[in-house]
């Protein structure tokens, strides 16, 4: 039998595929005694699968997982009208994330907390917020606080004025193991008058990333180079992410590089770069996963298709290794799976059709 203070504790799920957070979170909570943590999953996909015979009344849920990520699995809970669940999404994105942010809450998170990842004083000090949203949200009506008017973050093509030669649309490709090659077949097929900028994510020691930038300029018609921080995202351009550094996407349409936390194992991470790339460009972004081992990418490519951008993978037949890509087909984050040979003509005419 269960006794009064059981009865009274908020009981809590951890989704996260990182077992760092999930002992960090677990470590946060485990000295209140009105709150239990009763099950942790490592994705969304194993998450729905234990609900199938557990009622928590709160779940702390990552954004960026492999299998089913956290959209996606808002998603699937919301077809369990049975299940009386309150979302807490935590993520180590920043909260300036926004629209991230109201994705979540757009779909049935009822709370968003951001906790760094890897400093454990500030994510103390994040502890008495926590544990507040954790109360608030376990004694909530959770249909009255989901926001009823967030607009569908759906971004028309941006009609800002641009400065001449900057970049109006975005290619992002996301590559790995068995890739290079591919990437430079495509850039070879692209012609310098492109109305578009691109920015290339090839997971490879940090030594040889310039070398193959270089190799790349050589053969392009596009002018490339190894990124460098302030780069402006200009027309013609392709940058390459440098090695050991995340690739992200400022609202002035300049590069930002950052050493934070790897991604998947990863850095640079194909999802940071696609991320802060579909906030900035919106429906003017196309996303394209190339050839490698992994689920770095498929993240990223389903929130190019939330705002509404173009998504295209190298299909399996011509993938030396057929990973990266088909996470992203799993998640339904690809709009078209593409042939290695045919990937430059594809990408030529979906930059045609966003102009």
């Amino acid at each position: 039998m269960m006794t009064t203070s059981e009865k009274n504790q908020i009981s809590v799920m951890i989704v996260n595929d990182s077992p760092y957070m999930v002992s960090l979170l677990s470590d946060l909570l485990s000295s209140e005694n009105h709150i239990k943590i009763v099950e942790t999953a490592r994705d969304g996909l194993e998450a729905l699968r234990k609900l199938r015979h557990l009622s928590p009344d709160i779940i702390l849920l990552d954004m960026e997982m492999p299998n089913m990520d956290g959209l996606s699995f808002i998603e699937n809970v919301n077809l369990l009208p049975e299940k009386d669940l309150r979302i807490i999404v935590v993520s180590n994105y920043s909260p300036s994330n926004a629209k991230l942010i109201l994705d979540s809450l757009e779909l049935g998170a009822v709370d968003f907390i951001s906790i760094p990842p890897d400093d454990p004083h500030v994510v103390e000090k994040l502890k008495g917020a926590l544990l507040s949203k954790i109360e608030v949200a376990s004694h909530s009506n959770r249909d009255a606080l989901i926001p009823k008017a967030i607009s569908k973050l759906k971004p028309s093509r941006n009609t800002n004025t641009i400065s001449e030669g900057v970049a109006s649309t975005v290619v992002v490709i996301g590559a790995s193991t068995g890739a290079p090659r591919i990437i430079t077949d495509i850039l070879k097929d692209i012609p310098s008058d492109i109305p578009a900028g691109f920015l290339i994510v090839q997971h490879m020691n940090k030594e040889f990333i310039s070398t193959f930038a270089q190799r790349l300029d050589t053969v392009s018609k596009l002018h490339v180079k190894e990124a460098a921080e302030g780069d402006k995202i200009m027309e013609g351009t392709a940058l390459l992410a440098p090695g050991d550094m995340h690739m992200m996407v400022l609202p002035s349409r300049q590069i930002q590089l950052d050493h934070g936390p790897k991604r998947f194992g990863v850095r640079p991470a194909v999802n940071v770069t696609m991320v802060s790339a579909s906030e900035v460009f919106g429906a003017s972004t196309i996303g394209v996963l190339l050839s490698g081992m992994g689920q770095d990418g498929a993240f990223g490519m389903k929130m190019v298709k939330k705002r509404c951008g173009l998504t295209l993978a190298q299909n399996e037949s011509s993938s030396v290794v057929f990973g990266m890509a088909k996470a992203a087909n799993d998640l339904h984050a690809v709009d078209k799976m593409v042939d290695a040979d045919d990937l430059a003509h594809e990408i030529i005419k979906v930059v045609k059709q966003n102009v």
